[in-house]
């Protein structure tokens, strides 16, 4: 489901391990008017945690992990794979 501009900027705030009050700082609004765009972001995509939001902004490649969990990631699968 679409979000709105402030849905979409929250949601990659989420993503990017904000908290409420960190978010509502850096976007001059509430911590109330946070909660309830969190409550909006989940009611139109059917999910129930911030983890989520998460990980459907990395999905949508609205965000890219850090390089760091990247190579963190060829790391552990080059491990896996040589004891295979």
């Amino acid at each position: 489901m679409y979000l709105s501009e402030k849905e979409k900027e929250v949601a990659i705030l989420i993503a990017q391990g904000m908290k409420d009050v960190e978010i509502a700082q850096k976007l001059y609004i509430s911590r109330r008017r946070v909660g309830e765009i969190i409550f909006r972001i989940k009611d139109k995509w059917g999910i129930f945690s911030r983890v989520e939001i998460g990980i459907l902004v990395y999905h949508f490649g609205w965000i890219f992990p850090p390089q760091s969990a990247l190579e963190a990631e060829k790391t552990v699968m080059n491990r896996g794979l040589s004891h295979a």
